[in-house]
């Protein structure tokens, strides 16, 4: 006679697959998306062009490159190899949480990262002298262009999209 015990797995297998499969199937994007505009200019071109910055036909710089989405992405991928970002997976396979309500979750977080960031001015080129006295003569005050730009700031966005 044996004895022991059976541990009976067909079922979970198949929810946890289920599970697994239901996160592989959303999309989170954060950024500045479309739509918005700011004196005539869509927000998410004004950033493309103080992410990457500008030149002219000469090629001469006009806008220096200030890459806070760069710098978002590096600190959000690092965010994603952390334990906090594990457990929020392993919740979703444990059923304590939706794939959606994770999503969520994934989305502030970057959404508070990518801001964060956006207004560290530490990490960008200042103003060159004839930028400051220019803004000095048209504003009254020279300030980076990220520091003043809350324009930026207040339009990112993150989305949640199933594939």
């Amino acid at each position: 006679m044996r004895g022991g015990a059976k541990f009976e797995t067909r079922g979970y297998d198949r929810v946890i697959r289920q599970r697994i499969k239901s996160l592989a199937n959303i999309k989170v994007t954060v950024g500045i998306h479309r739509g918005k505009q700011h004196e005539g200019v869509d927000v998410a071109t004004y950033a493309a062009w103080n992410n990457f910055g500008t030149k002219n036909a000469m090629g001469w710089e006009l806008i220096p490159a200030r890459p806070f989405m760069t710098y978002s992405a590096n600190r959000i991928q690092g965010w994603m190899q952390s334990s906090q970002y594990q457990q929020v997976i392993r919740q979703v396979i444990d059923g304590k949480k939706t794939a959606g309500q994770a999503a969520n979750y994934i989305g502030a977080e970057a959404y508070r990262m990518t801001r964060r960031t956006l207004m560290t001015a530490t990490l960008y080129k200042p103003n060159s002298e004839v930028t400051i006295a220019r803004k000095i003569k048209k504003y009254g005050v020279q300030k980076q262009v990220l520091e003043s730009s809350h324009f930026l700031f207040d339009t990112v966005a993150y989305k949640v999209t199933q594939k």
